[in-house]
Parts: structure tokens; sequence; C-alpha cells
């Protein structure tokens, strides 16, 4: 199974610094754009075949990271390399599992971040 990481919503400045970062890593990097925010994580990552466009929940979206195909080290590596680069805490990491590989990118955001709140309280 290739091993991709989805980009939400880095900007252009960070994008250099994002992909210096995970490139060396030598996964599939995939900068999620507008047009395909409403397709299913699943499809983006290469892990399924419905690229049928979700509907859209209501807020505003921050910046997220989306793992397919990974192994326990590899989201070591992964995370270790994040940390190494400076990404802020504010980045909200998520694994593309069967249950939410037919979100969207903002579902799959929103739900984290209610998780996220759960468990540390307010972002």
């Amino acid at each position: 199974m290739k091993k991709t990481v989805l980009l939400y919503n880095f900007s252009e400045e960070e994008l250099p610094r994002v992909k210096k970062a995970l490139l060396p890593l030598k996964f599939s990097l995939h900068t999620v754009q507008e047009e395909e925010m409403d397709q299913p994580v699943g499809f983006l990552a290469g892990l399924s075949d419905d690229g049928e466009k979700r509907e859209r929940p209501q807020g505003n979206m921050g910046k997220l990271v989306v793992m397919g195909g990974f192994l326990g080290s590899d989201l070591d590596k992964l995370l270790a390399a994040m940390r190494k680069a400076g990404f802020s805490r504010d980045v909200l990491k998520a694994m593309i599992t069967p249950s939410n590989m037919e979100w969207s990118g903002p579902q799959l955001y929103a739900e984290i971040l209610k998780e996220h709140i759960m468990m540390h309280g307010k972002k």
C-alpha cells in the first residue's frame, strides 16, 4: 500500500518547509487544492475508487495532515520530522481508517477538532 500524506490548508509560504521536512521520508505528498476539498480522503490518498464529493460541514477548517497506508513506525517518523521542522501544535493530524476513508477533509477535520477539544480543552 502506498504511504500518502495529504496536506490541507497550508499556505504557499509554508509548503516549501513542509515538503523539505517530509520528502526525505519517501512518503507521497499531496497538497489538497480547493476543488478537491470535498472529495473523500481515501480517494485522494489512492485507497478508494469513490471520488464522489461529500457535503462540506459549516465552519472554518484549519491545517490538517492526513496519513494513509501508514504503519506505527511510519507515524513516529512523520511526527518526529514535523516536530523537528517546527510545525505548530495547531496542525491537526489524522490517520485514514476504514471508518473515515469516505469522509471529506473538512468532515474529518471537524471530527478531529471535536475530539481534540474533548481531550485537551479549547483549541
